[in-house]
């Protein structure tokens, strides 16, 4: 301080520039997401987003499994089905050739013989072609199964007709070549045409399972969008002072329609999904095991006669097969699915019965050395000669197991139908509700204009 006549002077403050701080750079985006304009503005899109993103996870989850459905349809259940008739038709071929040479009509040429054979021949070239077409081609078990098949069938063939040329010739080594011949079929090329229908089988339980799972990815996808939308019109109702958003109104409305849709559909389609599997599936694998099993049962017993009742084996393994039959044949008369097959599995019981009395009435002529009965019996076209009998039972199995896949395929086609919609009308859905709460708030920020 210093005086100047009769004034004092003081210096003044002085300013640190050391100590001044740059003021923080603004961020409009900040404070418009923070101001209720902008809170707004997130609310929109943001229930925008979750609208569109629920109804197009619905219509992929639906899609899916409308594919799965189609698949199944169009593809597993027929080649399953192929598979069993690839089966089948090879064991009945192989059953009329060695008939033809108990009856000794001169192999398979002899007219009922040459028939039976062909047109068993025919049924498996056709089931083949069904399977091969109707085969992925990332199913490379399956493919090389089929492979298989059609590689020892033309060497089947061959022996077949060595053993129809010797026995045309009157050289009793033709029965050493139909024996190689159904030991190649019965040994090989059955087991491969078996482990394809098994394969194929469990392709379609497993469809089955997937399409009786309800979609749970699109239920939380359109509860969580359904949520989403009424807690915005309460908070809406907080900020305005108003009770009522029509915008958001017609949108929530929209997404519980769009819930109830796909709760209503989900359900159909998982009774109807139920319904093919346990009603059509699982009925028709027991049914075809009996089949199977009666199938060779068959082989077993013609073989053992072909042999003159030396092949002690064979009559074991008849035993065998045949009560496995019964078994599989009980258990599904016993069972309360696939009652719509009852008719006729009935009449594979009395043909069974009848066919066993058959094989006993064999058994006794083989006993007492009665070779030409016991093969009149076996391979004779009478109503009550083994042939007959069987002949009556298989063709039972096979009415059963038709009915039991129309049952399934009535139920597969309304579990594709239940949601055959859904698809396309959820992401309708989804859009509109994006719309409606555009509509719902816009007038709402144009308050704050």
């Amino acid at each position: 301080m210093f005086h100047r006549g009769d004034h004092v002077v003081t210096e003044g403050p002085t300013l640190d520039e050391d100590l001044l701080v740059e003021p923080a750079a603004r961020r409009p985006w900040v404070e418009f997401a923070t101001s209720t304009p902008g809170r707004l503005t997130v609310l929109g899109i943001a229930l925008i987003v979750a609208v569109i993103a629920a109804g197009a996870i619905t219509s992929a989850a639906v899609g899916a499994r409308q594919q799965r459905v189609e698949t199944l349809r169009t593809h597993t259940e027929p080649l399953a089905n192929a598979a069993q008739a690839l089966y089948s038709s090879l064991s009945i071929a192989d059953a009329a050739a060695t008939t033809s040479f108990i009856s000794g009509g001169g192999g398979v040429d002899a007219s009922t013989g040459a028939e039976q054979f062909t047109q068993a021949i025919g049924d498996a070239s056709n089931a083949l072609v069904t399977a091969t077409n109707g085969v992925s081609s990332q199913d490379a078990e399956s493919l090389a199964l089929l492979s298989d098949v059609v590689r020892n069938l033309a060497e089947y063939f061959n022996l077949v007709a060595t053993a129809q040329a010797n026995d045309r010739a009157g050289n009793p080594v033709g029965v050493a070549y139909l024996d190689d011949a159904s030991a190649l079929m019965q040994g090989t090329i059955l087991p491969l045409a078996e482990r394809l229908y098994v394969l194929q089988a469990e392709a379609v339980a497993e469809t089955q399972t997937h399409t009786a799972q309800l979609p749970a990815t699109a239920f939380a996808a359109t509860a969580a969008a359904l949520v989403a939308l009424v807690l915005a019109q309460l908070y809406l109702v907080r900020k305005s002072r108003r009770r009522f958003n029509p915008g958001l109104a017609v949108a929530t409305l929209l997404m519980a329609g769009l819930l109830v849709w796909l709760t209503a559909a989900s359900l159909v389609s998982t009774s109807a999904s139920e319904h093919a599997r346990t009603e059509g599936t699982q009925p028709i694998n027991t049914v075809a095991r009996a089949r199977i099993l009666a199938q060779q049962a068959r082989a077993d017993e013609t073989l053992a006669l072909l042999q003159r009742g030396s092949d002690t084996q064979s009559e074991i393994d008849y035993a065998r097969h045949s009560q496995a039959f019964s078994d599989e044949l009980t258990r599904q008369l016993d069972s309360s699915h696939g009652r719509d097959a009852a008719p006729y599995l009935s009449d594979a019981v009395t043909a069974r019965d009848g066919w066993l009395a058959a094989h006993r009435d064999i058994e006794i002529a083989l006993e007492r050395g009665d070779y030409p009965t016991a093969a009149a019996i076996a391979a004779g076209s009478g109503a009550g000669t083994s042939a007959a009998r069987f002949a009556a039972l298989d063709e039972s199995l096979r009415n059963a197991i038709d009915r039991l896949r129309d049952d399934e395929a009535n139920a597969v086609t309304d579990v594709y139908r239940s949601m055959s919609a859904l698809a396309i009308g959820s992401m309708v859905i989804g859009v509109s509700c994006g719309f409606a709460v555009g509509g719902g708030i816009w007038p709402r920020l144009n308050e704050y204009h």
